[in-house]
């Protein structure tokens, strides 16, 4: 409906308008902005000189100049929201710990994130033609000095329609030499053409070493992002083609993270809101659609004795600014017990207060699971071969003494009535194989047993320890017992005397700390041992269990005797590892 008065002070309802009265207007026009049928906005004009000024004509011209202004109010709400999109999939994109490549439909470099642009030892150069691509980033062939075909690039390939993954191509970077694992898919338009190839790839360095070591071992960890086109147009054919580019965008990210088998999440931190995908449910166990995503509901899914250590790494990275990573285990809902690695960055307000952090999880059950019993059969080998030793070491020692002792005694029973002096020399021969012998069993016994706790209980093992380590090196070592010391099973001594001796060592070696505290506590129901140093530290999340510092075996020693093992450490703040295990009733 369109309002325009000839003269607003004497029509109508204006006459007893107070704004119309108080400011003498005389010619007044409304018209709404109307963009499909959908009220955007209303053009409100006012003259005080003139009545009559807005005429068909001029009222003509408004209704052609407004149609045009709803649709470019419409178009800008449009952009702000395509450019909110762009900022979150760059997010997404940086986030992802694996390289990611994207080239155009004529073959093109276009994009790569700052992970691909590491790996490869350079960033993106639209002049490089297709078939140079392998020359100018240095692609081999594994273990050749062959340039890697360019008909056979992933990214090629998917320009074809094809997706492919391969892990026989070497990046070469100066005189360092990095196997790739390769993943290529290509993304179409609306008319099925291919109008961009995605690459994602990964350093697969530890495992191909892995490879050489364990014949069964396979590592498998697909991850692919892709990179979406935005078409845009003008006006009316502009907007669609926007509304168009954002479905495509969002649905491409989904089916991209559904290749790659890794969950991602955004955490809205300030509204503890948050928003996964379907990946991150079934990680969880959970079934999609079936399950709100919360941060509860991801909270009771982590094991009990994981959680405290994982929130406490979360917390860190974001009061640090640094990326958080942890592995962790969860429990789904048929009681299984999955590993995950999660991995996340925060993003902060001008204040530098953390406001949101993007995460992504993989399952890495296979793996660790792999890892361990890799770890168990080598356990179970050395174990073999001490028996083994230790075999012969009777044989040679308490079987042979014995032997002759026996012998020693029929050539004293012949002799005993008739000679009493060669009688005494062979019991005299017996006592000392019996001697020997005896030291031959002594021998055997101390290789089960720490020679350390065969000499004393674990307190005095510990200090003994402690001892040798102050007369090696210049930081001070401080060992102190609180308590009346009390004996623990054979087993949970053994464990805790390696548990201090590692952690110990670590420190040492480690640490760079100019004072290490241990403390072993005896109190009524439970013995507690405390190493504590005041060196460097390091994010307890940054540093997964089996990348070493002997975390993984502490862990094993601890679980094997049913104790509690608490790793609190910060960069900076020094370490400081506890074990904690109930006294056994009666000992």
């Amino acid at each position: 409906m369109t309002l325009h008065p000839n003269d607003a002070t004497r029509e109508g309802n204006f006459i007893n308008d107070p704004y119309i009265q108080h400011h003498q207007t005389q010619s007044v026009f409304c018209l709404p902005l109307l963009n499909q049928s959908k009220l955007i906005g209303v053009l409100y004009l006012e003259n005080k000189l003139a009545s009559g000024a807005f005429t068909p004509e001029r009222t003509q011209v408004l209704h052609l100049l407004s149609t045009q202004a709803a649709i470019a109010i419409e178009n800008a709400k449009l952009y702000a929201k395509l450019r909110a999109s762009e900022s979150r999939m760059a997010q997404f994109l940086e986030a992802v710990p694996v390289g990611i490549g994207i080239v155009n439909a004529e073959g093109r470099p276009y994009y790569a994130n700052q992970r691909g642009i590491q790996l490869m030892g350079k960033g993106i150069d639209p002049a490089v033609p297709p078939e140079q691509i392998s020359e100018a980033y240095q692609f081999y062939v594994t273990g050749t000095d062959e340039i890697y075909p360019t008909e056979k690039l992933p990214v090629i390939r998917a320009l074809s329609g094809e997706c492919t993954t391969v892990d026989d191509i070497e990046i070469r970077q100066n005189n360092a030499t990095i196997p790739v694992e390769v993943w290529g898919t290509p993304v179409f338009d609306e008319q099925g053409n291919v109008v961009y190839a995605i690459v994602a790839f990964q350093d697969i360095t530890q495992r191909k070493q892995a490879e050489k070591l364990l014949a069964d071992y396979n590592q498998t960890l697909e991850q692919q992002i892709t990179e979406r086109t935005l078409l845009l147009s003008q006006e009316i054919e502009e907007r669609q083609r926007v509304e168009n580019a954002l479905r495509q965008s969002e649905e491409q990210r989904r089916l991209t993270m559904d290749f790659t088998h890794i969950g991602s999440c955004n955490w809205n931190i300030t509204e503890n809101t948050v928003d996964w995908n379907d990946n991150y449910t079934r990680l969880l166990g959970l079934v999609p659609g079936e399950v709100e995503s919360s941060y509860q509901v991801w909270r009771d899914r982590v094991h009990p004795d994981d959680i405290h250590r994982v929130e406490q790494a979360i917390t860190a990275a974001l009061t640090t600014h640094t990326d958080f990573e942890a592995e962790y285990r969860v429990i789904h809902p048929d009681g299984s017990i999955h590993w995950l690695v999660g991995r996340g960055r925060g993003i902060y307000d001008t204040a530098g207060q953390p406001v949101r952090m993007l995460g992504i999880i993989l399952d890495i059950s296979e793996q660790r699971n792999a890892a361990l019993r890799e770890r168990k059969r080598a356990e179970q080998a050395s174990i073999l071969e001490e028996r083994n030793r230790m075999a012969r070491e009777i044989h040679d020692t308490l079987a042979q003494s014995f032997t002759g002792i026996l012998l020693q005694v029929g050539a004293a029973t012949q002799v005993l009535a008739d000679d009493p002096q060669a009688t005494q020399v062979h019991l005299e021969m017996i006592e000392e194989l019996a001697r020997a012998g005896l030291a031959g069993a002594r021998r055997s016994v101390s290789a089960l047993r720490p020679r350390l706790l065969e000499e004393g209980n674990l307190e005095s093992a510990l200090h003994r320890i402690v001892a040798q380590m102050r007369s090696t090196t210049d930081t001070s070592v401080i060992c102190e017992t609180q308590g009346t010391a009390y004996s623990l099973p054979t087993e949970v001594e053994n464990n805790l005397l390696r548990i201090g001796q590692e952690a110990l060592t670590n420190a040492i070696k480690y640490a760079y700390a100019s004072e290490i505290r241990v403390e072993l506590v005896y109190d009524e129901t439970q013995c507690i041992l405390r190493v504590k140093d005041d060196g460097r530290g390091f994010g307890v999340g940054s540093i997964p269990l089996s990348s070493g510092f002997g975390l993984l075996g502490m862990s094993e020693r601890a679980e094997r005797i049913g104790a509690q093992l608490t790793i609190q450490s910060q960069p900076g703040q020094g370490t400081e590892i506890i074990v904690t295990i109930n006294r056994v009733v009666g000992k």
